[in-house]
């Protein structure tokens, strides 16, 4: 291990990956709209077609 290994290492902590994700926020909520319209516009209905097919869609009605 380098001393430049040991450094980059040091720097590594938690306020620092907590900080990445503040600077990384616009980031996040956009990859979470994402993936609340991938579930709620396509995941969720072929889900429900597979369970009506297997005959168990009565019980989310």
């Amino acid at each position: 291990m380098s001393q430049d290994d040991g450094t980059a290492a040091a720097r590594w902590t938690a306020k620092a990956e907590l900080c990445a994700v503040g600077r990384d926020k616009p980031l996040l909520v956009a990859l979470a709209a994402i993936f609340c319209l991938y579930c709620g516009v396509v995941a969720g209905p072929i889900l429900y077609a597979f369970l009506a097919i297997r005959g168990m869609a009565e019980f989310f009605k």
